[in-house]
């Protein structure tokens, strides 16, 4: 038992410290390439920033047990949509949101979180089901390209010279050393997280929603936090909506390509996804009324979460 909890711990402060490198290598990267904001927050970073969660998801599909990933992403979406955007809007004082990103897609975005949802309630998401999912990530991707007129704000620009240049090389080399700490790291983090959930009777699903999320979530609110402090909060939305639409459709359809995802413990599954309803439901509330996130709607987003983990720890009482 201590051995499991000694080698989660370290995993998880791998994949974060990877994570981190992750971010910091691919916005650099993405400044000197001077692409806008929007492209940024919405692709650059939901990729960095979900890198954790394609790595547990690979893990757990090869060691067989892609039930872990399927809780891992349901429980990170439901982190992203309430404890990072959360925190963002009260440290910022509130998001504003652009209407379009919003209106547009938010509906985009809501269906494909929903779509593995429904995909698993025969029981099982299938290999046919991952090639439904891979698909509306294309559609997703094809859905961002087409708003052009948010990919012409530049983040910021950079001289090109032999200094820069130097950077680029160590960004480079950052990224893939991140990478393979990833690599290294999920699959141990896999293996621990297989004798705990073995060690106090509770299921990879379950585990994967409470524990695993709570850790591959840290990129993200790390790349909130940042953003917030550099005074561009809105990113984080874009990050985090990203992100979901990355968890749900890519990595979710390429786990269930690799092996596919039996549905265990139905009943937590769908009691974590009401609450993932509500949340969207509340998200979609916040910036329908005043196209904005206030700091006291922040707060209700933040208990929000912290009622879903009183919830799953009653659960697991009973």
């Amino acid at each position: 038992m201590a051995l499991y909890i000694t080698i989660f711990l370290i995993s998880f402060a791998l994949m974060a410290k990877a994570g981190g490198m992750l971010v910091k290598s691919i916005t650099h990267l993405a400044r000197f390439f001077r692409l806008s904001e929007y492209i940024i927050a919405f692709v650059i970073m939901s990729f960095a920033t979900s890198a954790p969660e394609l790595f547990i998801g690979i893990s757990s599909a090869i060691g067989g047990v892609p039930s872990m990933s399927l809780g891992n992403i349901i429980g990170a979406n439901f982190i992203n949509i309430t404890l990072v955007i959360g925190l963002v809007a009260f440290f910022s004082n509130g998001i504003r949101v652009e209407s379009k990103i919003s209106h547009k897609n938010f509906w985009l975005i809501f269906f494909i979180a929903f779509l593995p949802i429904f995909l698993a309630v025969d029981g099982v998401i299938s290999r046919g089901d991952g090639i439904v999912l891979i698909l509306s990530f294309v559609i997703y991707i094809i859905s961002l390209a087409r708003e052009r007129e948010y990919f012409t704000k530049v983040l910021s620009e950079i001289e090109f010279n032999s200094e820069t240049v130097n950077k680029i090389f160590k960004d480079l080399s950052g990224f893939f050393f991140g990478v393979l700490i990833l690599l290294a790291s999920s699959a141990l983090l896999v293996w621990a997280g297989k004798g705990l959930s073995s060690a106090i009777d509770i299921g990879m699903l379950s585990f994967g929603i409470i524990f695993v999320a709570l850790g591959t979530a840290l990129p993200e609110l790390a790349f909130g936090v940042r953003a917030s402090m550099l005074k561009h909060p809105k990113m984080s939305i874009g990050n985090s909506l990203g992100s979901i639409a990355f968890n749900s459709a890519f990595i979710l359809g390429l786990v269930s390509v690799i092996e596919p995802i039996p549905l265990q413990n139905g009943h937590g599954f769908f009691i974590a996804a009401a609450f993932l309803f509500a949340a969207f439901l509340l998200f979609n509330l916040f910036i329908y009324t005043r196209s904005n996130i206030s700091r006291r709607e922040s707060v209700i987003l933040i208990f929000l979460y912290a009622f879903f983990l009183v919830i799953e720890y009653l659960m697991q009482l009973v």
